[in-house]
């Protein structure tokens, strides 16, 4: 959906809050019931000019039976 679209609720325009909040909740329900989440893990990259770059790893982790729910960044968790 381009970024410039957003769903209405009731007749109005969701918030881009309201938006993250419900991918959330998503994202949330759809690991919960496969099992797996999306895991970030950051690893050094060697560079051609001798340094060294961090970047981002991004994998599928299969979830544990005594995963508690991941925390929502602040902005998820708040009530409207």
């Amino acid at each position: 959906m381009p970024d410039k679209v957003k769903k209405t609720v009731e007749g109005r325009t969701k918030t881009e809050q309201e938006r993250m909040k419900e991918f959330f909740a998503k994202y949330e329900k759809l690991c919960e019931e496969d099992g797996f989440r999306l895991v970030i893990n950051p690893a050094f990259r060697a560079r051609d000019d001798g340094s060294w770059s961090v970047v981002l790893q991004t994998s599928v982790g299969k979830l544990s039976r005594q995963v508690q729910r991941s925390r929502a960044p602040e902005i998820l968790r708040q009530k409207s």
